[in-house]
């Protein structure tokens, strides 16, 4: 493996740091706010991919691929910036995050030994549901049926490969729009 596809794998290994933004307090003093400071760190980034587009410049550790399009750095921070400042409900945003940045490289790796992608599906299920335990937001059946659903969007669109979006943004949106959905029509809290 290169120096670059190992950077590549490190950084999305590392980063569900990003997801400390839910343990800061919304207040950081002096009128500044977490949700600001989130934004304007997005908004750096955002910055950073239009000036790489315009000059025609890669970053360490694209594909060469990515130089005609929007990178899957930037994807994967737009995915992010949805689940935090849209969805918000961090007892979705981080399980999906943890899943799209710690399962998507075990399932290319499965991929490309040409084994079955049920282990990836089991591996994505068994963090979920195991984080959806940490965080006791759900009663239990719910916890699994999310579990379920965001499992089955998240694999569905993992595999395929489409020539101007990337899986780590899809691996976010897709899941979170599904749950979303899926805590409108599930029991969020128990039953007395």
């Amino acid at each position: 493996m290169d120096s670059a596809s190992m950077f590549r794998r490190a950084f999305h290994l590392a980063s569900p740091i990003f997801l400390g933004y839910y343990l800061l307090p919304e207040n950081l003093g002096g009128g500044i706010t977490r949700t600001a400071v989130a934004l304007l760190v997005f908004g750096v980034a955002m910055c950073v991919e239009i000036a790489r587009i315009a000059l025609g410049i890669n970053l360490f550790g694209m594909r060469a691929y990515e130089g005609q399009r929007v990178s899957a750095y930037a994807q994967g921070a737009v995915g992010l910036a949805i689940g935090l400042f849209l969805v918000q409900e961090a007892n979705l945003v981080v399980p999906v995050v943890l899943g799209m940045a710690w399962i998507d490289p075990l399932a290319a790796f499965v991929r490309k030994r040409r084994q079955s992608i049920v282990i990836p599906a089991l591996a994505y299920f068994g963090l979920f549901l195991g984080t959806e335990t940490v965080m006791d937001a759900f009663p239990w059946p719910t916890r699994f049926a999310l579990a379920a659903l965001a499992t089955i969007a998240a694999t569905a669109v993992e595999g395929p490969r489409l020539p101007q979006v990337d899986d780590d943004f899809l691996m976010q949106v897709v899941p979170l729009a599904v749950l979303v959905v899926g805590v409108a029509f599930l029991p969020t809290t128990a039953l007395a």
